[in-house]
């Protein structure tokens, strides 16, 4: 079937046309990606959420006044989106959850041992949307975690420490484990900071530094706007 959508107005009670019915799914669908897929307030989520049940109910309304095999097509059009929100909303909770235990992890960094600390990592790259493999630093030179993203392969090298700095030796090391694994890009995680020669020369390669002052960040993006968070640790 081609029907030419129409502008669907939230304010008008029902669907009164194919080409209503048409802009309905097409401003679902933009909905669901935008409440899903975007860093949100609480408030931009709740009208979002409100918009989408609100969509779903009229599309169903529709179907339901349609005969024979057009009203069975368009509700199996409405579940499969509807099916899309579930997954989508029990994703994003595991995620919330995860990203909450980083959070929590995020203020007690000074007393996490080093394999602590890497699970902390772990759980906060799968907070921020990576599939993570957890090697352990056996086998891969120095790889403790194997993660990926929309078709990105990457390792994670934990290093875990109260004082100093890293320096550009151990990123040396670190880019032949990137190497190694056939990885697209690198990241060095640490408690501490980087020398300026360290950070030089990640400029240069497939290397991106995460220090203290950067896990904050990636847990308060992971957390969202407007979440509670814990305080930061005092060391840092």
């Amino acid at each position: 079937m081609l029907w030419t959508s129409v502008a669907y107005n939230d304010d008008a009670p029902a669907i009164r046309s194919e080409a209503e019915l048409e802009g309905a799914f097409e401003h679902l669908e933009y909905a669901v990606f935008r409440r899903f897929e975007n860093q949100l307030t609480r408030a931009e989520r709740a009208r979002l959420d409100n918009t989408i049940r609100n969509v779903l109910f009229k599309i169903e309304r529709y179907a339901a006044r349609l005969a024979g095999e057009t009203g069975t097509e368009v509700e199996r059009r409405r579940r499969v989106i509807e099916e899309m929100v579930v997954e989508a909303r029990e994703k994003a909770e595991r995620l919330r959850l995860q990203a909450r235990r980083a959070d929590l992890k995020l203020a007690q960094l000074a007393n996490l041992s080093p394999e602590g600390f890497e699970e902390f990592v772990a759980e906060l790259f799968e907070a921020i949307g990576y599939t993570v493999d957890r090697v352990g630093g056996t086998g891969d030179e120095g790889a403790d975690l194997r993660v990926e993203r929309k078709g990105l392969r990457g390792v994670v090298q934990c290093k875990y420490h109260k004082k100093g700095v890293v320096g550009s030796p151990e990123l040396q090391k670190f880019l032949g484990t990137i190497h190694h694994t056939a990885s697209h890009k690198g990241f060095f995680v640490t408690t501490r900071t980087f020398s300026l020669a360290a950070e030089r020369f990640a400029g240069d390669h497939p290397i991106e530094l995460v220090d203290g002052p950067r896990l904050v960040e990636l847990v308060r993006e992971a957390m969202g706007p407007g979440a509670v968070k814990e305080p930061e640790p005092v060391w840092f």
